[in-house]
């Protein structure tokens, strides 16, 4: 029988928290230091720019590392900074693999292909089973990516390499 939210709360490893303010802090400076490191020079506004994607995922990584930091300096009773000993993160190794697939598959199959296809075996690794959660929500899901960032965004994806292959 798995652990209650309760127990997992309490019994929390600060170990943790330390390492997900560490990646907040370094989103931080990654999203301070992004106009230096992307090149923004061109006809395009801001937010249609090479700079939009870094700041959104930036920002998302630093909002999602404030309750860690909040944790980290007013810790729950309970709380140490031993590390829980559950084992080898699988699943998130997995999905950091199929991430870093996913953007080579930007490239070689196209947004469309590679967003669909990390959705639909991301689920199936973790454990979710059944037509919605298996078809219906990557298509979703797929479908927003592409009307966001191709048509409300206008970001530019290559053409895709098997494209090109197949029809020159």
């Amino acid at each position: 029988m798995g652990r209650s939210v309760s127990q997992e709360t309490k019994n929390q490893s600060r170990v943790h928290d330390l390492f997900s303010a560490l990646l907040g802090a370094f989103a931080a400076f990654c999203l301070i230091t992004s106009p230096w490191n992307v090149d923004t020079e061109g006809p395009d506004p801001f937010y249609k720019g090479p700079l939009i994607f870094p700041i959104m995922v930036l920002s998302m990584m630093i909002l999602a590392s404030l309750p860690a930091c909040k944790r980290l300096f007013s810790p729950a009773g309970g709380s140490s900074w031993q590390l829980d000993g559950d084992g080898y993160p699988k699943k998130t190794l997995l999905v950091l693999g199929l991430l870093i697939t996913m953007l080579v598959g930007l490239n070689l199959i196209g947004l469309e292909v590679s967003a669909l296809a990390f959705l639909g075996v991301s689920l199936y690794l973790l454990g979710h089973r059944g037509p919605l959660k298996l078809i219906v929500l990557p298509l979703v899901m797929t479908g927003l990516i592409v009307l966001i960032f191709k048509h409300f965004l206008d970001v530019f994806f290559p053409t895709p390499l098997i494209a090109e292959w197949l029809w020159g």
